[in-house]
């Protein structure tokens, strides 16, 4: 099962995500729930990273990747970055409600 951590400043913002695990809805390679989960958290480094600019921390091993945004970010780039991270969880939500034996979701509050 896959295991996505999404944290959350007292204001409702999302500072870091953890997607962890995989989802065993198929064998290694072909698993089509594994990879958009993937792809989703990945395009939202990139476009934190490359795209904005972001000095996030990026974690990446196997079966693990985890991005925490800086604690002091321009405006306009935390703007940025709220609609690259709600658009991924929105896409994170969605696999999780086809696929709810396989990608497991929460949100936590600071």
């Amino acid at each position: 099962m896959t295991r996505v951590m999404v944290e959350r400043e007292s204001g409702g913002k999302i500072v870091a995500f953890s997607v962890e695990g995989h989802a065993g809805f198929a064998k290694h390679g072909s698993d089509i729930v594994c990879a958009a989960v993937s792809v989703l958290a990945q395009t939202a480094v990139l476009g934190l990273t490359q795209v904005l600019g972001a000095a996030a921390a990026v974690r990446q091993e196997d079966g693990l990747l985890a991005c925490r945004l800086p604690a002091e970010m321009k405006p306009e780039d935390r703007r940025g970055a709220d609609l690259i991270l709600e658009t991924m969880l929105a896409g994170l939500k969605d696999i999780s409600g086809q696929y709810p034996r396989h990608v497991v979701l929460l949100e936590s509050h600071e």
